[in-house]
């Protein structure tokens, strides 16, 4: 064993010596004037008060995250430095430094609750923050969607909110929506995507029909938001393809079957195999807008829209430029690494 091994041994035992010295003196053991009970119950004080230090300690980490990306937000060289000694410090990995600009990677969750900090370390709310960024950060969404007294009301209810509790609070707090037209869908406001679209050459589509030494290589590195609880998808795609697109690339972006296959214009002739066919999928409530005419099928993102109209947060992949309103992947930008062949 190395020298350095049996440092980091020494100092875990000389830790776990002067933690179990603490509980012994100062927590457990009780005085002449210190019921047993009155012991016990200090015990768990101390637990409780880790516990919520270490939540703390979360949002004051992102409050100085924030600090920092705005200090050097206009000094190239320092920023990436920033972020690197991050890196090197396992706060942030590679791809969430690569990924940096997705609406819902993790950087970006740690800088909303960074910027919220003030509001989060509130006596109120405090105690009620689990000590894990991707809760905190829909506690966050919480809060401004619903005010700060709703949602420490709702977080309340739980003696240890999930993901998943506040996800269904947001849901169920929700302002009613506008009803009259099915396929309108509501606001996003934490990056999910309500609308993919994209236009898959054959050439972008053979990453998706080769096979891999892991099965879970395209997942790790197709870059791309989760959709939406209720979300729509619109692809061109050469018919030959639509097998691997089916099987492949809607569900890694949570889709399953397609709603409906449309060619862009009638067909004439038997052959169709040169053709390229119209994708449309659901997911959730939304229903795609019935067309009696397509707009403009060459054009996939004006499609893309007359099917999943007033949609917030779309997301188009494999773009060949960028589009206003638009959050478009451009080559590389898909890639968080590109997948290996086996």
């Amino acid at each position: 064993m190395s020298l350095a091994a049996n440092d980091g041994e020494d100092r875990a035992e000389r830790m776990a010596d002067r933690l179990l010295s603490g509980i012994s003196d100062n927590a457990l053991s009780p005085d002449a004037q210190c019921p047993a009970a009155v012991a016990a119950e200090a015990a768990a004080d101390k637990v409780a008060q880790h516990w919520v230090n270490a939540a703390e300690s979360l949002v004051l980490a992102c409050f100085h995250l924030v600090a920092g990306l705005e200090t050097f937000a206009e000094q190239p060289e320092l920023f990436d430095a920033f972020l690197g000694r991050l890196v090197a410090k396992r706060v942030l990995s590679e791809n969430d430094v690569l990924a940096r600009l997705k609406a819902n990677g993790k950087l970006a969750m740690l800088a909303k609750i960074g910027r919220l900090a003030q509001t989060l370390l509130q006596e109120s709310l405090l105690p009620l923050l689990p000590a894990h960024y991707s809760i905190i950060y829909q506690i966050c969404l919480l809060i401004e969607e619903v005010g700060f007294d709703r949602a420490v009301e709702e977080l309340s209810k739980h003696s240890e909110a999930t993901r998943d509790d506040v996800i269904k609070a947001r849901a169920a707090l929700k302002p009613p929506q506008d009803t009259a037209h099915g396929s309108q869908p509501p606001a996003q406001n934490d990056g999910s995507a309500q609308l993919f679209a994209l236009r898959l050459t054959s050439q972008d589509a053979r990453f998706f029909a080769n096979e891999y030494g892991r099965v879970d290589a395209l997942d790790e590195c197709l870059r791309r938001p989760p959709p939406a609880d209720d979300a729509g998808f619109v692809a061109i795609v050469p018919i030959l393809l639509m097998g691997t697109i089916e099987l492949t690339l809607m569900p890694l972006l949570g889709f399953g079957a397609p709603q409906g296959l449309f060619f862009e214009s009638p067909v004439h002739q038997p052959e169709i195999t040169d053709r390229e066919v119209i994708v449309v999928a659901k997911r959730g409530k939304f229903r795609p807008r019935h067309l009696s005419a397509f707009p403009s099928a060459k054009n996939v993102l004006v499609l893309a829209e007359s099917f999943f109209p007033s949609c917030v947060v779309k997301v188009q992949l494999f773009a060949e430029a960028r589009a206003d309103g638009w959050l478009s992947l451009i080559g590389d930008e898909n890639w968080a690494e590109r997948p290996t062949v086996r």
